[in-house]
């Protein structure tokens, strides 16, 4: 299957679908002390293709077998990783707003209907990253996708909460792809690619590869 015909299935999964009213509504109704962080922004298929085809980073991914989005919205950026990426055989996506949530489930449903052997590498998980264990063998991801929480007082310290769990809970090897923000520990997860910008729905945006020690 082509490129061609893969963002064609991706492009009718997605007809009519707008992440940015869901994302404001669905959190509309959630408590702001968990909302208060977050901001709505996915990867198109084309931008997702931009990276996994044009930074490098396929060379690296040999060996590692579980995807995670970490903000995981209406389920774009999981749709378009089984479709660019068979190799991975499983991919993760996290969502804390229910209504994002709901979403991508609907999107992997339609997914099902054209191919179900990618559909069903998909889970998705509505909750808070900050309190999953990422050693459980249900997740144990070796291959991270997140963007910065940007938005508020207290976004960083978000920040840095995320890191110290990857530094300990993942696994040595593992890769961390971010948007927006570069890891701050390079001793730990040390930059394996120059940074590469893409320009996004939401603006130019700036991605970062990093790999654990």
């Amino acid at each position: 299957m082509n490129f061609e015909k893969k963002k064609e299935i991706f492009d009718n999964i997605y007809q009519g679908i707008n992440g940015y009213s869901i994302s404001h509504k669905g959190r509309s109704t959630m408590d702001t002390k968990d909302t208060k962080f977050l901001i709505y922004g996915e990867v198109s298929f084309t931008e997702l293709l931009a990276i996994v085809e044009n930074s490098g980073i396929k060379d690296k991914l040999d060996g590692l077998t579980t995807f995670c989005d970490l903000g995981s919205g209406t389920g774009m950026c999981l749709i378009g990783t089984a479709l660019i990426c068979p190799y991975f055989n499983r991919i993760i996506g996290v969502e804390l707003v229910p209504a994002l949530y709901e979403s991508s489930l609907k999107s992997v449903q339609l997914l099902a209907q054209t191919n179900k052997k990618l559909a069903n590498k998909i889970k998705v998980i509505n909750g808070n990253f900050l309190k999953l264990n990422f050693t459980k063998p249900s997740l144990s991801p070796n291959v991270i996708f997140m963007h910065y929480p940007m938005h508020g007082m207290g976004a960083e310290e978000l920040y840095l909460q995320l890191e110290e769990k990857f530094r300990k809970e993942l696994k040595s090897g593992s890769i961390i792809i971010s948007a927006i923000r570069k890891l701050s520990i390079p001793e730990v997860f040390p930059e394996i690619l120059p940074p590469m910008h893409i320009q996004c729905k939401y603006g130019n945006v700036t991605i970062f590869f990093h790999q654990k020690v």
